[in-house]
């Protein structure tokens, strides 16, 4: 799945974009506890000379497995992330230079950002540590196994 912005190309304002994200893209990352996902990413992208400020909405959901009965269990997704986008010669790594989380910092060349990775990471750390069904709703033959398992 390809989530990038060619921001070289964009004029300076708002621009939209927008990307479709499912199974196949948390594969590309290795899967880890997605098996699917509908996911709807919403990208405002405002340029201006020196920075871009991006507002990024990812909603819908992904399906993980229930840590109790190992049935899929299906998660909601509202994520808002605002972040600024600035250009600058200097690395992250430079001691002498501090920038907050919501920063990304790109080389003066490069014209596209790359949403991948921030995608990734903002519906990864939403995902819940715990991941139950509600009281009830678990895979009733499952829970029986396993009762007959612990006895």
């Amino acid at each position: 799945m390809n989530c990038v912005i060619d921001i070289k190309s964009l004029a300076l304002g708002t621009h939209s974009q927008e990307f479709k994200i499912g199974k196949e893209f948390f594969e590309s990352f290795g899967g880890g506890d997605v098996i699917d996902a509908i996911l709807d990413v919403n990208v405002d992208v405002t340029k201006s000379s020196g920075w871009i400020k991006v507002d990024c909405n990812i909603t819908g959901e992904v399906v993980v497995e229930c840590d109790r009965c190992l049935a899929e269990l299906r998660l909601p997704v509202d994520i808002s992330a605002p972040f600024t986008v600035k250009f600058s010669s200097v690395s992250m790594e430079d001691e002498d230079v501090e920038y907050g989380d919501d920063v990304i910092v790109l080389g003066p060349s490069e014209g596209e950002l790359d949403m991948s990775q921030t995608i990734y990471d903002y519906v990864m750390t939403n995902i819940p540590l715990k991941k139950v069904h509600a009281e009830g709703e678990c895979d009733p033959v499952m829970l029986e196994k396993m009762k007959e398992i612990l006895r």
